[in-house]
């Protein structure tokens, strides 16, 4: 799935940072020469300007960001400082500064046969210069996957976007990613692979703001129901679905992740009405028309689709296939990934005859996966599932927990994983990567539970 980005700088790209010089400070004679050695270019990858009076280096870095394909001013002020031989940030009017363009391009890597070794990001540290000192550690200790919200759980989009209704409702009025065309570039440059996440279904922000485009209330003469829930059936719905991810898809993003494309599980569902004829289509038909519209959306695209599975999904049992409306038999075939959400913490017992599923993270991760990955390749579907790494309803939660959690992924055949953490604090994490990096994890302890009795969860029906 690897492409190739020319290293070459679009001609277009060198013109706008002469107009855009030229006019920030008409009539200024050093403006008049900074325009003329921005003309000079050496191999194409940098250009060079004339300090003017009373510029800093952070200033100069600001200014030209835009022209750059550098995501930070103070990696751009770095980049300036390096190609300029400066020992500090001193700049004296009338020296001459090699401006870099380019930040580099040292590759990427590719999916087909590698081990997906990923974490998932906020769009606000996505947007921050943290971002750039995150992919670092995490190149440190193996990693090669990041994920990062493109519309987050609230219904914000972290970029500025062009959608109508997005405009209507001012949902990227935030914005966080200022240039993610750019920090896609960046991140590909340190040979990483860039997912962006998207919430569907759930979306408070457009639900309080559009109720219309909410499920009803049975009980409640046609009212909204619940809480920041839109309904999966809508046609406006799906069609602003649709053009997020058009839209994003241009932003040179690796893969898409569907996330919440399912209905809701919570609140009073017996009240909750939708917009579609329960008697003659069922939820998962919803759901997989989507998916299906969806994967027609990427179809001229190198991008790569994947969806999060509902934990329980894997099991294939029927009262939760007539909640979620994820078929696994009818969605897998549309993706190219398949990320189930195995988080131990988010199984309640007795489930698989076992009281407490989260104390045995090894035995509930692998009990999953291997429910799932023969029908993934039967279709050929990769598997890379979501781990905990973060500490609810968790007795003893430390590295040994995450380790634990990844030996059973590796053990189970699937194709690599991804770690969770809500608001980002990595240190665990991190800690159980370079474990097992470093090859100091040891040997899973493959911990497995006194059973309560019959294992009733897996009973070995049909998905």
């Amino acid at each position: 799935m690897t492409r190739i980005h020319p290293r070459s700088i679009p001609l277009l790209r060198l013109t706008w940072l002469v107009l855009s010089l030229l006019l920030l400070a008409p009539g200024d004679s050093a403006a008049a020469d900074t325009a003329g050695h921005s003309a000079e270019s050496g191999d194409g990858q940098d250009t060079t300007i004339v300090v003017r009076r009373g510029e800093s280096l952070l200033g100069i870095a600001a200014r030209l960001l835009p022209a750059t394909d550098f995501y930070t001013t103070g990696e751009l002020a770095e980049g300036i400082r390096t190609a300029s031989g400066m020992e500090n940030d001193r700049l004296i009017p009338g020296q001459t500064l090699r401006v870099p363009l380019n930040s580099g391009d040292r590759g990427r890597i590719a999916t087909d046969g590698t081990e997906v070794r990923g974490l998932y990001v906020t769009a606000w540290v996505a947007g921050s210069s943290r971002i750039l000192a995150l992919a670092d550690s995490l190149i440190a200790v193996g990693g090669n996957t990041i994920v990062f919200d493109i519309k987050d759980r609230q219904g914000d989009l972290s970029y500025p976007s062009r959608i109508p209704l997005a405009l209507a409702t001012q949902v990227d009025s935030l914005a966080p990613i200022r240039r993610p065309r750019a920090l896609v570039r960046q991140l590909h440059q340190r040979r990483l692979h860039v997912v962006a996440r998207l919430t569907c279904f759930y979306d408070e922000r457009l639900a309080a703001v559009r109720p219309e485009l909410r499920p009803r209330s049975l009980a409640g003469d046609g009212a909204p129901w619940g809480e920041g829930w839109l309904d999966p059936s809508l046609p406006q719905v799906q069609d602003y679905l649709l053009e997020i991810v058009s839209e994003v898809a241009r932003l040179g993003v690796d893969e898409i992740q569907l996330d919440y494309v399912r209905f809701p599980t919570e609140g009073d569902l017996a009240d909750a009405q939708f917009d579609f004829d329960t008697w003659h289509r069922a939820k998962h038909d919803v759901i997989t028309e989507f998916v299906a519209r969806t994967r027609g959306r990427l179809i001229d695209t190198n991008v790569l689709l994947a969806a999060d599975l509902f934990g329980v999904a894997a099991w294939g049992r029927e009262a939760d296939l007539r909640r979620l409306g994820q078929k696994l038999p009818d969605l897998l075939p549309l993706l190219d990934v398949a990320s189930p959400m195995l988080y131990p913490s988010h199984f309640y017992g007795p489930f698989l005859g076992v009281e407490r599923p989260a104390d045995y993270p090894y035995y509930l991760v692998s009990a999953g996966l291997r429910r799932l990955q023969p029908l993934a390749e039967a279709h050929g579907v990769d598997v890379r599932p979501w781990l905990q790494a973060f500490p609810y309803r968790i007795t003893d939660f430390d590295a040994g927990y995450v380790t634990e959690q990844i030996h059973a992924t590796r053990d189970a055949g699937a194709n690599g994983w991804m770690l969770w953490h809500p608001a980002n604090r990595f240190d665990v994490a991190l800690e159980a990567m370079q474990r097992m990096h470093g090859g100091t994890a040891g040997v899973s302890p493959r911990r497995q539970p006194e059973f309560l009795g019959i294992q009733a969860a897996d009973d070995g029906s049909d998905m």
